[in-house]
């Protein structure tokens, strides 16, 4: 790191490469004084070059914040050609790595995660902020982070990636997000707010629940899955969705309410009856699978193709629903990432993470 100012170098011992992509690496840091493990977002300033915009929103609105269930930004420091962002060290993979590793989650598990992305929610929302990229499979970001420990109330998520959030005092028409977790409000572009967030949280839900997205496509196609969305068929399939109880259904459709004067809001969702269930289970859940590696945010415009993980399959119906189709982890992030896309600038801003 011959590059690193004089200043990280006084402060920061910087240590090893914890993540990377096609705009930043992370590598974990301690500080001198004290020893403290953080990790450093080292950011190629050249290749931001259109989207710097989407830095100062994580540096004005990031370090704005601070709540548990949040990434904290503790300093960042700037030359011509590079930008240090010290952040929080979080241990364990990414929510997608975990998704990949169990397939899905018991309601126990799965309510603890939903109450820690709602508690984020309510947050921010609270201070009129949006965050408009929420979802678990952020290859090489921390937008969602699994910590070590995982035990009763302890919290195991963190939401971080603050790049396409934004103070909201008024509807919002730029089409923005990744397209398996995109509101039908964005698609409609009848203006949008805060609720964007909360369908987003409805489907990672549902994901949780049963290991594949509600809404799919047949042969991929980027517009019948957006049509999909836009109508908002919620279906539970069988057999998957059969040990799955009628509460948590009905989170669930709550919060994937095609309408979002009727969604569920992040504080409803923390009140549902199904969350509070879930909250006061005594038992603790089985510790979450995870990778070992931290997945940062790295302000990419497209994931990284990931390594193929064949321990574990997905088994997501097929959308005709005559026979099921098995998807290791390398095809459904391949599956997903299909969507995930920028149109032109003359005709919208899909701003992908």
């Amino acid at each position: 790191l011959s590059f690193a100012p004089q200043f990280c170098k006084r402060c920061y011992e910087i240590g090893r490469l914890v993540g990377d992509g096609n705009f930043a690496v992370v590598r974990e840091c301690h500080r001198r004084d004290n020893g403290q493990a953080l990790a450093v977002k080292i950011v190629e300033r050249s290749k931001l070059i259109g989207r710097e915009h989407m830095m100062q929103n994580e540096l004005s609105l990031l370090g704005s914040l601070c709540h548990p269930r949040i990434v904290r930004l503790f300093a960042h420091h700037h030359t011509h050609t590079h930008s240090y962002l010290v952040m929080e060290l979080v241990s364990g993979g990414d929510l997608f790595e975990a998704i990949s590793e169990r397939g899905k989650f018991s309601e126990a598990e799965a309510g603890l995660m939903v109450s820690d992305m709602s508690e984020a929610l309510n947050y921010i929302h609270c201070r009129s902020i949006v965050h408009r990229d929420l979802k678990p499979e952020n290859l090489g970001h921390l937008a969602i982070v699994l910590e070590t420990s995982y035990t009763k109330n302890s919290g195991v998520l963190k939401l971080g990636d603050f790049g396409l959030a934004m103070v909201v005092t008024e509807p919002v028409f730029t089409i923005c997000g990744t397209p398996t977790y995109v509101a039908p409000e964005i698609l409609c572009e009848t203006g949008y707010g805060v609720a964007v967030d909360v369908w987003a949280l409805g489907v990672i839900l549902y994901i949780l629940l049963c290991g594949f997205p509600p809404f799919r496509s047949r042969d991929r196609d980027q517009e019948e899955l957006f049509q999909l969305i836009k109508q908002g068929q919620l279906h539970f399939l069988s057999p998957y969705w059969d040990p799955i109880s009628d509460d948590a259904r009905g989170l669930v459709s709550a919060l994937l309410q095609p309408d979002p004067t009727v969604r569920l809001n992040a504080q409803q969702t923390l009140q549902n009856p199904w969350q509070v269930t879930q909250r006061n289970i005594t038992q603790p859940p089985n510790p979450v699978a995870a990778s070992s590696s931290y997945n940062p945010t790295t302000a990419t415009a497209q994931n990284q193709p990931a390594e193929t993980v064949t321990s574990r399959t997905f088994t997501p119906p097929s959308p005709n629903h005559q026979h099921n189709l098995d998807l290791t982890l390398s095809l459904l992030r391949d599956w997903i990432e299909l969507f995930s896309f920028i149109v032109p600038d003359n005709t919208a801003d899909f701003v992908c993470g």
